[in-house]
């Protein structure tokens, strides 16, 4: 399984996937790392895809 972190900050109108440099959407393999990167966010949300 994968996770995505999904970043709510304003509100779920403006909810964006969390993407690296180049605009790739970081997918996760491991729940432990989406957990760290969504600690960087504002308002994160860890979804298992």
């Amino acid at each position: 399984m994968s996770f995505i972190i999904i970043e709510t900050h304003g509100g779920p109108e403006y909810a964006a996937v969390v993407t690296d440099a180049d605009g790739n959407n970081l997918v996760f393999e491991n729940r432990e790392d989406a957990e760290a990167e969504a600690a960087d966010c504002q308002d994160g949300l860890i979804i298992e895809i």
